[in-house]
């Protein structure tokens, strides 16, 4: 007689084997379903993409810049050699409504005590340069400075020092002042080589064009050589570059008075 462990033990190991063979039928009648369909994996196709750009550029790179070169030389309002002359855009603000014939007439404007200064200054090793906004004029002289003897070590040998006398210093102004100043002196201004201009040299000066830099003014604006136009009251005109002093062939002198205070000698 079989157990009842016995029995579940069979009943289990049947519905096993069942349960094995089902899904191997199945598995076979799906393979062959599919197979019967035909379908078959398709082959990868491989395309060769080729990038193409319109050449829009019908001339090398050397070829255009020399057009560009051509059209720059051609053109009037660029140049490729030479930097545009300085242009006078009109007299100063102080003499707006006075005539040239007026500027004439009125002269040298000097101030009460004018007298012929007669300074000890010598252009000799006169040097000028733009230094903390101001334009010094100086000389350059050699001075023997002592080394100095400490407690441990006597002095050692003197050495030479490069020493700066301050003779000058011009202000740097391009805009001229509200008021004009009158002429204390005849000395109006330092040329470049470091000599005085003297207010009644302006024939002296007058053989520079107009731009050519022949000094500064005591009161710091540039002093060119002789122009056509008479200027304003003081004899300066506004450029591109700032107010300056022309020189006139209408003129004696140098300037008519200070477009800004001077400086005293």
């Amino acid at each position: 007689m079989f157990r009842t462990r016995d029995f579940v033990l069979v009943f289990t190991a049947v519905a096993f084997l069942l349960m094995a063979i089902g899904v191997t039928v199945t598995n076979q009648l799906r393979t062959s379903s599919v197979q019967g369909i035909g379908l078959q994996p398709t082959k990868s196709q491989q395309t060769d993409f080729v990038a193409t750009t319109d050449n829009v550029h019908e001339f090398s790179r050397s070829e255009k810049l020399q057009q560009l070169k051509d059209k720059i030389a051609a053109s009037s309002e660029l140049s490729i050699a030479a930097a545009p002359p300085v242009e006078i855009l009109e007299e100063a603000p102080v003499s707006n409504s006075t005539s040239s014939t007026e500027v004439l007439a009125q002269g040298p404007q000097l101030c009460p005590g004018y007298f012929q200064a007669t300074p000890n200054w010598s252009p000799l090793d006169v040097q000028i340069a733009e230094a903390e906004g101001v334009r010094l004029v100086y000389r350059e002289r050699e001075v023997v400075v002592p080394t100095p003897v400490s407690t441990s070590t006597q002095g050692g040998p003197a050495e030479t020092q490069v020493q700066r006398d301050i003779l000058a210093q011009l202000p740097i102004r391009t805009i001229p002042s509200a008021s004009t100043s009158c002429i204390p002196t005849d000395i109006v201004g330092i040329a470049t080589d470091g000599s005085l201009i003297r207010n009644g040299e302006a024939g002296v000066y007058g053989i520079f064009g107009s731009n050519t830099l022949v000094g500064w003014a005591l009161d710091g604006f540039p002093i060119y050589g002789s122009s056509a136009t008479a200027g304003d009251v003081c004899g300066g005109v506004m450029t591109t570059q700032g107010y300056r002093y022309q020189i006139s062939a209408q003129r004696d002198t140098i300037i008519n008075c200070f477009s800004a205070n001077p400086i005293r000698l």
